[in-house]
């Protein structure tokens, strides 16, 4: 037995793992564009996958609203049989008996010159047993023409949520491309960091090559190399700490694609940083038209109003009418059961109901789907301030950080121009260590600080994109 249930749990464990959808593996060698990561992520991102999911009611939902206007019908087949065994009884002095039974009785004969006479006989009463059968069957139908209104408010309510289910879905798709792009330019910007730090490393060998051959000629003591080749070793550290950034972030971007975490593949760069040219008033009326969000809760406040309306339905009577035919009929026991039960019923019947007092639960339906209704106009109210407060500071930030991008770029050539003339300056001993030293730190500071504001911007305006809600490039 044990044996079984363990082949019968291994077996278990082996199907369940071979229905699970395996993670696709993206190893390409050609770069992909911000377009085709999009696509990739909307057809294997998780949260997008559950979205659709509630998309999937969307037909069913309608018919079901539609189902309310329509006659309700119902059929009913029945066949039974019965059998019953009686083997006991009870005698007028409350002692019970089991039959059979055996006992003389006295009945009245004639003889044999024809004349009536009393006789003794012998009589034996055996148990009473038996068996019947039903046949029957039945056929209903009901419709409501009259509920207080409460199914147009049903219908409305039903085509309201499939909006919202689609809706939900375009959001999804938008929080995808924007979640993407953003991840997508963290890893072309820690490529670059990657990039520069491998040239700072190879300018530290240089000054450290440079120390070394000036300290063999006497030009400078062995401090000056010890420090050149520390500054080497920081260099070499850098590279690795952010090699490790760089790596994390593609594992985060592959986590938001839905895909093996262990895919790797060059990322096309878009072109190069274009400055903002947007009106703030323009920006925030176009949020109002393309948030999905904002949307959603307008719909769910009408949703809210129709409730209302739906608990006031309450209050006025209910109108249905209906007929049913039935047919029975009870056989022997030797007699099969039959399709066709000669016993037959007919009805017709209409009704009208008003419910005048129900102890003050309708005011209290019809109280609280008023607060609902409340609520969802605060929230929606709430959502349009809160739209434009995004708008407005996610156009503040792209104003600044564009203004500090310029002023970092010319810092970045002012910087490395420095570091050329100060290492020609050391080159020919008309500088100390130190200044050069204090060159490259600047120069590391420049490029560094370049490619945050870089980052900055472009974070900047993809985080004013999913404030207005539509792409702004």
């Amino acid at each position: 037995m044990r044996k079984l249930i363990w082949w019968v749990l291994c077996w278990g464990m082996i199907w369940g793992t071979a229905q699970g959808e395996e993670l696709l593996r993206v190893d390409s060698g050609a770069p992909l564009t911000l377009d085709s990561l999009v696509s990739l992520g909307i057809r294997h991102n998780p949260q997008v996958r559950q979205s659709e999911m509630n998309q999937r009611l969307n037909g069913i939902g309608e018919l079901a609203a539609i189902g309310r206007f329509l006659p309700s019908i119902s059929l009913g087949l029945d066949f039974s049989e019965s059998k019953f065994e009686n083997r006991t009884f009870r005698n007028p002095d409350g002692s019970v008996s089991t039959l059979p039974v055996t006992f003389q009785d006295v009945v009245i004969v004639p003889d044999s010159a024809g004349n009536l006479v009393l006789d003794t006989i012998t009589v034996t009463q055996e148990p009473s047993e038996g068996k019947s059968r039903s046949s029957s069957w039945s056929v209903n139908a009901n419709l409501s023409l009259f509920e207080g209104g409460q199914r147009i408010f049903l219908y409305r309510i039903a085509q309201a949520q499939k909006k919202i289910n689609t809706l939900s879905v375009e959001d999804a798709h938008k929080t995808l491309t924007r979640t993407v792009a953003q991840q997508v330019v963290g890893v072309l910007t820690l490529e670059k960091v990657v990039e520069l730090n491998k040239r700072l490393r190879d300018q530290r060998k240089d000054a450290y090559d440079l120390a070394k051959a000036r300290f063999e000629v006497g030009a400078v003591t062995e401090l000056d190399v010890l420090q050149a080749e520390i500054e080497l070793g920081t260099a070499e550290n850098a590279i690795a700490s952010s090699e490790r950034e760089l790596e994390k972030s593609r594992e985060t971007l592959n986590q938001t694609l839905g895909i093996d975490l262990r895919s790797r593949f060059p990322i096309a760069e878009a072109n190069g940083l274009s400055p903002y040219q947007f009106e703030l008033d323009q920006l925030v009326a176009d949020a109002y038209q393309n948030r999905t969000d904002l949307e959603i809760s307008w719909l769910r406040l009408k949703s809210a109003r129709d409730n209302v309306k739906y608990a006031r339905g309450a209050y006025l009577p209910r109108i249905s009418i209906g007929a049913s035919r039935a047919a029975s009929e009870q056989s022997g026991a030797d007699e099969a059961f039959t399709l066709s039960p000669r016993n037959r019923n007919t009805t017709y019947y209409g009704s009208l109901s008003w419910n005048l007092f129900d102890g003050f639960a309708r005011e209290y339906d019809v109280a609280s789907k008023r607060i609902d209704l409340r609520r969802a106009e605060e929230t929606e109210r709430e959502l349009r301030l809160s739209i434009e407060k995004n708008v407005r500071e996610a156009y503040r930030n792209l104003e600044t950080v564009y203004d500090q991008m310029q002023t970092t770029n010319r810092n970045r050539e002012l910087a490395n121009r420095t570091l050329e003339l100060e290492r020609e300056r050391y080159r020919l001993g008309a500088t100390s260590a130190l200044s050069l030293r204090d060159a490259q730190v600047t120069n590391e500071r420049a490029e560094t600080d370049h490619l945050q504001k870089e980052l900055e911007y472009q974070s900047s305006l993809i985080a004013l994109e999913l404030a207005v809600g539509k792409s702004l490039r």
